[in-house]
């Protein structure tokens, strides 16, 4: 959209690659993932299955307690369809 747009307006900022988004906040990533709901998400972290650092990153302000969580959804599909003895923690 932003390439056709700024051509019709003459601006020339048109990119022959297509930038796309990798890194997506908990609620539209659970769906992108195809899962039941975001507490399965969370879960996949808290359990150490999603890696924070590979997988997850941890966007939280630096006064805040509760993490705010994004996940990187090729990694994550990657991760998870890897062979269950593969997947050790850590």
């Amino acid at each position: 959209m932003r390439a056709v747009l700024s051509e019709m307006l003459g601006l020339g900022i048109t990119s022959q690659v297509p930038v796309t988004r990798q890194w997506f906040d908990t609620d539209p990533a659970y769906q992108l993932l195809g899962l039941k709901d975001a507490e399965q998400l969370r879960e996949a972290v808290r359990s150490g299955l999603l890696r924070v650092g590979h997988e997850v990153r941890d966007r939280r302000k630096p006064q805040a307690r509760l993490p705010r969580y994004q996940f990187h959804i090729d990694k994550c599909q990657q991760r998870l369809s890897e062979r269950p003895e593969r997947r050790r923690a850590g």
